[in-house]
């Protein structure tokens, strides 16, 4: 039926004042402990691994890094269109501040607004990742809108087994992902209120002054 690689799993970034930036340590400790994986019954392969920081509509989103994602070949509905705030409701439940695995289109990579095209996979349970895309047609809220890449939404499959890909790296790459995710937004707030501090004496001196 296909499979799910995690050889390609290189690259976990954090957006920080505005700038991207790679977590070296993290990487190098995730590195220790991943490698590809054998056939497994879900399609594709996890390009790249992000936190979903805001929900555009229901099937675009941006992530911390920066990037702004494309569900590829699900349609739903604009704003104002009937069924648009189901289909974001929805989305916003299966991903919003959650981790996501992105298979990035190796055709095309991106669409004409510089979105990545994307199959999104996200934990479902213990047990078992979600396909998203597929989700949201199980779900009603999206059409197919088959586009010219390289994924095959009649392929899809809802869920996908952990056992079937035995090197996925839940156990530990993720929680030392959000350990370091807090630590560093942490430390972007403590750099806040230090500069806001800063402008606050300078003003002062200069009212003085």
């Amino acid at each position: 039926m296909g499979t799910i690689t995690l050889g390609d799993f290189h690259e976990i970034r954090f957006y920080e004042n505005g700038k991207k930036a790679p977590l070296f340590l993290l990487l190098v400790l995730s590195t220790c402990c991943l490698v590809p994986v054998a056939q497994s019954e879900c399609s594709g392969e996890i390009d790249m691994t992000d936190v979903v920081s805001y929900v555009v509509d229901g099937d675009t989103f941006d992530v911390a890094s920066g990037d702004r994602i494309r569900l590829a070949d699900v349609d739903t509905p604009e704003l104002g269109e009937e069924g648009y705030g189901e289909a974001k409701d929805f989305l916003i439940s299966l991903v919003l501040s959650k981790i996501v695995y992105l298979d990035i289109d190796d055709v095309y990579g991106t669409d004409i607004y510089d979105r990545l095209v994307c199959v999104v996979y996200v934990e479902h349970n213990l047990s078992h990742v979600a396909n998203v895309n597929k989700a949201l047609l199980e779900e009603g809220v999206a059409e197919v809108d088959d586009y010219p890449n390289e994924f095959d939404p009649n392929a899809w499959e809802l869920h996908c087994p952990l056992e079937a890909i035995p090197e996925f790296p839940s156990f530990l790459v993720l929680p030392l992902f959000m350990i370091t995710t807090l630590l560093a937004a942490t430390l972007y707030r403590r750099r806040q209120r230090t500069q806001k501090s800063l402008l606050k004496r300078m003003l002062e001196r200069i009212c003085v002054g």
